[in-house]
């Protein structure tokens, strides 16, 4: 066998690239207004890997607003446990600094929550009591 004939073989990373780009087109055209048919003839595919492309796209398109939804959020949260600990440090009795340390760990546990990872909760339940603890001095 000659180095002409060798063939590279597409690791399943590249396909899968491949494959984003490929469906990326055939949604950049449908959204632009092709039509199925349109949109076969100048891509000479047929009609179910149209089909598959088209759900790709879709579901990338998913993904990556659920990314961003999600990134908003996490910004949000960490703008909320900013500004409260920033209030924590003006706060004058034990009473106002318990809320504010429940607003920051009940953010931090939806956080949590949103990201996938749980707060243990037997820091919080310790965390609680402490606070209790604070409101009966």
């Amino acid at each position: 066998m000659t180095a002409n004939t060798v063939q590279k073989v597409e690791t399943r990373a590249e396909r899968e690239t491949r494959l984003d780009r490929e469906a990326e087109e055939v949604f950049q055209l449908k959204y632009q207004g092709y039509t199925d048919v349109q949109i076969r003839q100048q891509t000479g595919i047929s009609r179910d890997v149209l089909a598959r492309r088209l759900e790709r796209a879709r579901r990338n398109l998913g993904e990556s607003t659920s990314n961003d939804v999600r990134t908003s959020l996490e910004r949000s949260m960490d703008d909320v446990i900013k500004r409260t600990y920033e209030l924590l440090d003006q706060a004058e009795t034990v009473s106002e600094k318990a809320q504010l340390l429940r607003v920051i760990t009940d953010t931090a546990a939806k956080k949590a929550r949103l990201l996938g990872v749980e707060a243990p909760s037997q820091l919080v339940h310790s965390m609680e009591q402490q606070w209790d603890s604070d409101d009966a001095h």
